[in-house]
């Protein structure tokens, strides 16, 4: 799932019991947070990528299969925030 080297990933998932977790994998650091809903597990995930130079968040089905994915990046070469 970390198709590039060194980029850290934060991998947001369910449980069968219905807690929320969100695992960080990346270049010196193995962090695991646990959340009683997915609402919460995707704020800190996003904030956490966000705190980052780059990172990719995750959301995985129960399994571990990728749903969906999306890369953040911060820092000069990210360029100016888009407006929707």
């Amino acid at each position: 799932m970390s198709g590039v080297s060194g980029l850290p990933v934060l991998s947001v998932v369910c449980s069968h019991d219905g807690v929320w977790s969100v695992s960080e994998r990346g270049p010196g650091r193995v962090a695991v947070a646990y959340f009683p809903s997915k609402w919460g597990a995707l704020k800190h995930a996003v904030k956490a990528a966000r705190a980052k130079r780059r990172a990719r968040v995750a959301i995985l089905d129960p399994r571990g299969a990728v749903r969906t994915s999306r890369d953040y990046s911060s820092g000069p070469e990210s360029g100016p925030p888009e407006v929707p």
